[in-house]
């Protein structure tokens, strides 16, 4: 069963999610940051959608469970600032892994952030716990189980998030003014759920 993907979190506009586990996010606050990869593509995978962090945080206690069977670990998603993100000039991008082919990845809303987050606490909004049932889910069901039901628009969402908060910080564009493209971005999600549920796009 897929879960409600929106979510109200006081004090950003835009949210992002990373998926992990108890035992990898307990190094990260001793450290106070959130590393970029040290394997394969440097980066941190964030993404628009808390379904594939919960993907990705199962797959992050089934690593803990093979490397380190002695140390207790549980699926964690981490609730960040996206706005606070782009505020203060990550280096965020729409990220689509090819390695499974072109396309395969899409459905994962990747945002790829390319810088250490650091100090993590500045930006890190909630941690909140992944449903056992869900990582029961991941074995019976695969990918399926969390993949979003609408269409991938993560690059999109990044493209005016990044234009909406760079001019609200030039003084460019009012709070109000921001408050409104956010609430024009939620209307578009709800109507290509809408659509995905076999029902009619809202027309407000």
């Amino acid at each position: 069963m897929k879960q409600n993907e929106q979510h109200a979190y006081d004090g950003s506009r835009w949210v992002l999610y990373h998926g992990t586990s108890t035992a990898r996010l307990k190094r990260s606050l001793e450290d106070g940051r959130l590393r970029t990869s040290g394997t394969g593509d440097p980066k941190i995978s964030l993404t628009t959608k808390r379904s594939v962090a919960e993907y990705w945080a199962c797959h992050a206690v089934y690593g803990d469970r093979h490397d380190r069977p002695d140390e207790d670990s549980s699926e964690v998603v981490l609730v960040l600032d996206g706005e606070g993100l782009l505020e203060l000039n990550y280096d965020l991008n729409a990220f689509n892994d090819p390695i499974w082919g072109e396309g395969e990845c899409d459905w994962e809303n990747e945002i790829a952030c390319w810088d250490d987050i650091e100090p993590l606490e500045e930006v890190l909004i909630a941690i909140e716990p992944v449903a056992p049932e869900r990582c029961r889910e991941l074995t019976d069901n695969g990918r399926a189980a969390f993949e979003p039901a609408v269409p991938p628009i993560a690059s999109f969402e990044l493209s005016v998030m990044a234009d909406t908060i760079g001019k609200l910080v030039e003084d460019e564009i009012t709070s109000a003014d921001a408050d409104g493209v956010v609430g024009a971005l939620g209307r578009i999600r709800s109507a290509l759920r809408s659509n995905a549920d076999g029902g009619l796009p809202s027309s407000a």
